[in-house]
């Protein structure tokens, strides 16, 4: 690999030794970070002028379904049972292969553009083995980094013909994962060594827990856990809640923990019902939280809690969640959790609060704190010599940003993904002057038109009678 030196940045190292350097140089070689300090000699080193720029480490998103890219704008205006039925229940099984490798190819493409060089993806397309590794290869190829968490969830394969009634798709969707996902992970596995010769480890394998399993009673839960914890992946995720219904509280969480059902780094998405006795047990186990505030504000699933629990020394992330839903900005996830949150000091207060939460610990969230919460702290997350290259710089509009402004400020409330300039993922160059680097945009194009074309094809072949008949009742 090449040396690369980004001179003359502001920036923003995110590890409290180092601080924040307002004019900087970041020395990468080998796809790690070698100095953070001003004045370094570029020797041979390719240069990145970043004068007038903010340099911060790659963003992290710890909770994204990337095959949902194809589907921009599909669920922008579902309420949640609107979207597990149709998007989930229903567009989700229109894909056949090309359109999943295609889907997470665009996936990883969007986040790089944004300056997310790390996604945690909570696959839950995993219709067929060759959809499953359709979907690994495309977030390889893609360049971004992460982990790819093949999800134990029994999903209807209308490409290949799912069940006929109501009463028999109702119970694929709510029966234990089938034994066939096993051998798909294995195969996934396989997949992934092949493609990762090199041993870079830039995805790693996770395994991502069926919806079910916060609502089962321990005793069937259980057993899905030490199935899922016996293949060793190296990250556990999944979607979790506690059960509130007409005043009463029902978690399994804590006897989970307490038994070790949990061990090993596990990272929670949502958990928006959670009372204070369950977000303790979270901290005290070293389980991450990842928040994801655009869908949940948007389609009113509850309290926004990422922030609650690392105010009792616990990690939590942020999340984009679904592109379906709205697009891939992890700046613009921070952004709305600090608004929620001063939106909720001021109900604590009962007036106007004389202090707000600060926008830095929102950066914090999408970066330092987000690795935390995804075990990958000694890795990314910060711009420390001897972790993995993944650098972002953005070039604040000069129209928004004035010369002066607080830079945490500037990249919170004055930018977005369109003034990501340069993007690094392990030392290698994703995005350079604004444009992604060996992506062909107009193959893209058609490729995404013609792939979209035969899913919404399938969709409107779908029995309408039997999905809705699965679904009723299940909110």
């Amino acid at each position: 690999m090449s040396t690369i030196l980004i001179r003359g940045g502001h920036v923003l190292t995110m590890d409290p030794g180092l601080g924040d350097l307002p004019d900087a140089d970041v020395l990468v070689r080998d796809g790690r970070l070698v100095d953070v300090a001003p004045g370094l000699p570029a020797g041979g080193a390719h240069v990145v002028e970043a004068a007038g720029r903010i340099v911060v480490p790659g963003f992290v998103d710890g909770h994204r379904h990337l095959w949902q890219s194809l589907l921009h704008g599909f669920a922008t205006d579902m309420g949640f049972p609107a979207y597990m039925r149709q998007v989930r229940g229903g567009y989700g099984g229109c894909f056949d292969a090309e359109d999943a490798y295609l889907a997470n190819l665009l996936g990883g493409l969007e986040s790089l553009s944004a300056g997310i060089t790390t996604v945690v993806d909570h696959s839950h397309l995993q219709t067929s083995a060759d959809i499953s590794t359709a979907l690994l290869r495309g977030m390889w190829d893609s360049g971004v980094g992460g982990c790819f968490a093949y999800a134990f969830q029994n999903a209807p394969d209308w490409v290949a013909g799912s069940p006929t009634t109501p009463e028999a798709l109702g119970d694929l969707l709510s029966r234990a994962p089938d034994p066939g996902h096993d051998e798909q992970y294995r195969r996934v596995r396989a997949t992934l060594a092949d493609l990762d010769k090199a041993g870079s480890h830039r995805i790693r394998l996770g395994a991502a827990l069926p919806e079910t399993a916060p609502y089962l009673p321990v005793d069937l839960v259980r057993p899905v856990l030490e199935r899922v914890r016996a293949l060793e992946p190296a990250l556990v995720t999944g979607h979790w809640n506690a059960l509130v219904h007409e005043g009463r509280y029902v978690s399994t969480l804590g006897q989970l923990v307490q038994e070790g059902s949990f061990e090993g780094t596990t990272v929670l998405s949502h958990c928006n019902q959670f009372d204070e006795a369950d977000l303790d047990v979270l901290s005290r186990a070293g389980i991450g939280l990842v928040t994801t505030p655009g869908t949940e504000d948007g389609m009113g699933l509850g309290p926004l809690l990422a922030r609650r629990l690392v105010e009792r020394g616990g990690a939590a992330g942020l999340g984009v969640d679904g592109t379906c839903y709205a697009r891939a900005d992890i700046l613009g996830e921070a952004r709305a959790l600090l608004t929620a949150e001063r939106r909720r000091a001021a109900v604590v207060s009962g007036g106007i609060p004389q202090e707000l939460p600060p926008a830095r610990a929102a950066l914090e969230l999408a970066t330092s704190t987000g690795a935390r919460a995804v075990g990958l702290q000694d890795e990314i997350g910060s711009l420390t010599p001897g972790k993995r290259a993944n650098v972002t710089v953005v070039r604040p509009d000069a129209v928004r940003v004035r010369p002066g402004t607080d830079p945490v400020a500037a990249l919170l409330f004055y930018t977005g993904p369109g003034e990501v300039e340069t993007v690094l993922v392990d030392g290698e160059i994703r995005k350079r002057a604004g444009r992604l680097v060996g992506v062909d945009t107009d193959d893209l194009v058609r490729r995404r038109a013609e792939s979209l074309a035969g899913i919404r094809g399938r969709f409107a072949a779908l029995p309408a009678e039997v999905i809705e008949g699965a679904w009723r009742g299940m909110f």
